[in-house]
């Protein structure tokens, strides 16, 4: 075996992707229970339960990026960019349960999220570029063209999910009959996470396997 360490590194990225389809699949849920106004409860305790989840994945992740950082240069660079990731989210937190800091500009809120965000979305580029720069050492040029199909894919997938997951935020401009016409759109928006992950989660294994040799 070649690479060690990256394969201990995709394997736990493998199996955090697979939670991760767990995640979506309740915060869909959810949505879905949001926008017919029942079970609102139900709804409330899914995002508990997926949350707590959530940081698990995190925690798997984390542990897989810097196994993998060992043989790996995009393995190093997603590392850096998670823990980016990881301050700006901790300080959307810790901002937002302060009472001194409640009231600063909304816009400020949003930055934090959105780089906490589009961090998330860096280190699956990361990884699949990373994966695929290790296919070209062991000369599979085909795992390695699906890996950069597959991130070039994903690149277009998550611009059209982050089109669809802003529309709903619209809602409160228009009349309250439509309102639930603009949640199908937030559904659609989970679905395509979801498809990315079930993509992203075919070539893992398909790497592990690769690197396996």
């Amino acid at each position: 075996m070649k690479f060690p360490h990256a394969h201990r590194g995709v394997k736990l990225i493998f199996v955090a992707e697979i939670i991760s389809i767990v995640v979506s699949i309740l915060a869909l849920i959810s949505a879905i229970f949001v926008s017919i106004g029942s079970a609102e409860a139900a709804a409330a305790t899914l995002l508990m339960v997926s949350g707590i989840v959530g940081i698990v994945v995190f925690v798997i992740q984390l542990v897989g990026l810097f196994q993998g950082a060992r043989d790996s240069r995009e393995f190093r660079i997603a590392l850096w960019i998670t823990l980016v990731g990881i301050i700006a989210s901790l300080t959307y937190v810790i901002l937002q349960n302060i009472d001194a800091t409640k009231g600063l500009s909304p816009i400020l809120f949003a930055v934090l999220t959105t780089v906490a965000a589009v961090a998330d979305f860096l280190v699956v580029l990361c990884v699949l570029f990373g994966i695929s720069n290790l296919a070209d050492q062991l000369g599979d040029g085909e795992m390695s063209e699906r890996g950069r199909r597959l991130a070039m894919y994903i690149v277009v997938i998550y611009l059209i999910s982050l089109i669809l997951g802003f529309i709903p935020g619209f809602s409160v401009y228009v009349n309250p009959g439509i309102r639930l016409l603009f949640s199908i759109f937030l559904i659609a928006s989970a679905v395509l996470e979801i498809f990315i992950y079930v993509c992203t989660l075919i070539y893992l294994h398909s790497a592990i396997k690769m690197l396996e040799e």
